[in-house]
């Protein structure tokens, strides 16, 4: 039997907020009238230094990027976008010189939106006004920026911090930030902002270091939505989304919580002898998934060291298997990388070994923690969070 838990279950992708659904006509203010279409919404207002450039809204969809509306900057930077658009959904307004730069609006119909920048502060200081979530929206895109300026920082590493300090701290910052969009979501459970507030509070890659608190939000908004935005897509994709993340996270936490049992596994060791993971109960087990051709394993590795050496003392050990296909260079890295727990096994088939599906993993490290009773109480637990769940233990 598999693993029942595989990441693969889990993503939440943020786009099912999208109201890509419905097919649209967008077009100028004289092709809105030229096909019976009113104009319902508009977005005016001045970007200075951007005179004769093309301004365009659009829709995300499953269909792809959808044309709302568009219209030629004045040479004063002055303009007016009108457009007619159904309900509350997510858009994205665009200056086509930019690369790409975009600011995603949370528009309804009746919303008269201003903006007034300078071409270089379109993306992030765009003087946006005209609807409730004003300030709330310019404060979400300084908390935006400072949680990006931080990850660049510490990917640039200039202070040559160990990998586990690395990730602490940006998981931190990162909490932070989510916590800043939990509560300004619900200071409003009603705002239209919350469309893209909500997506800081998925989880998205997994619920392993997800915040859980963020449920009891999401659930709250998913009410909110129902009733104030009743029989509109926007309301019921987030009352989906609400759904498919409640149950993956049950899911989730059922194999995790000590109740079901790590699959057995029974593979040779570099001499030949089979382990089986069922001889080591009575232990804390971390089975780690790893290879020598994986940069991120040996990176990794130093980590798992160094809680071996704390914790072997104290029933924890680790149960070393690699998706190698080489033998030598399995052996060598054991040595090299100064694995010095006994227990290493390997059926040297790579990825084409039935262990992913077996564990329910796609990418290596990948960790699953073992009680003594054989049950599994965590798992792709790396770094920080191996760490600070080893403490939990054996504290």
């Amino acid at each position: 039997m598999s693993f029942p838990f595989n990441k693969k279950t889990i993503l939440i992708i943020a786009s099912i907020l999208a109201i890509g659904v419905f097919l649209f006509w967008y077009f100028q203010r004289s092709d809105l009238e030229k096909n019976n279409l009113e104009v319902n919404m508009t977005i005016s207002g001045q970007i200075k230094n951007a005179g004769g450039l093309q301004l365009f809204l659009e829709a995300p969809s499953d269909r792809g990027v959808i044309a709302v509306a568009q219209t030629e900057i004045e040479p004063d930077g002055h303009f007016e976008l009108p457009a007619n658009i159904p309900g509350l959904g997510l858009y994205n307004l665009r200056i086509n010189d930019l690369n790409g730069t975009v600011l995603w609006l949370p528009l309804q119909a009746k919303d008269a939106i201003s903006l007034n920048c300078s071409l270089q502060d379109f993306g992030s200081e765009p003087g946006l006004c005209g609807v409730k979530w004003a300030r709330s929206y310019q404060q979400m895109l300084q908390a935006t920026r400072d949680f990006e300026a931080l990850q660049k920082k510490l990917q640039a590493n200039q202070e040559n911090l160990e990998q586990a300090s690395i990730e602490e701290k940006y998981y931190e910052a990162k909490l932070a930030y989510e916590n800043f969009c939990a509560q300004l979501i619900e200071k409003d459970l009603s705002s239209p902002l919350n469309i893209l507030l909500s997506m800081n509070l998925l989880p998205t890659t997994g619920f392993e270091d997800w915040n859980a608190k963020h449920l009891g939000t999401l659930e709250k908004l998913s009410k909110a939505y129902q009733n104030t935005f009743s029989g509109q897509p926007a309301s019921q994709n987030m009352a989906a989304q609400y759904q498919q993340i409640e149950d993956a996270y049950f899911n989730y936490t059922s194999t995790i919580n000590g109740t079901m049992a790590a699959p057995e596994l029974s593979l040779p060791d570099p001499n030949g002898k089979t382990i089986t993971l069922s001889s080591l109960k009575g232990k804390y087990v971390l089975i780690d998934f790893w290879a020598s051709w994986c940069g991120p394993c040996k990176s990794e590795m130093p980590n798992v060291v160094k809680l071996y050496k704390k914790y072997q003392q104290k029933n924890f050990t680790v149960f070393s298997v690699s998706l190698d296909d080489d033998p030598n260079k399995w052996k060598a890295a054991i040595q090299d990388w100064g694995m010095v727990w006994p227990n290493h096994v390997s059926n040297l088939k790579g990825w084409n070994s039935d262990l992913p599906q077996l564990y329910g993993f796609d990418g290596i490290p990948y960790t699953v923690l073992v009680n003594p009773e054989g049950k599994v109480i965590g798992t792709n637990l790396r770094g920080a969070k191996l760490a600070k769940k080893l403490a939990e233990i054996f504290k």
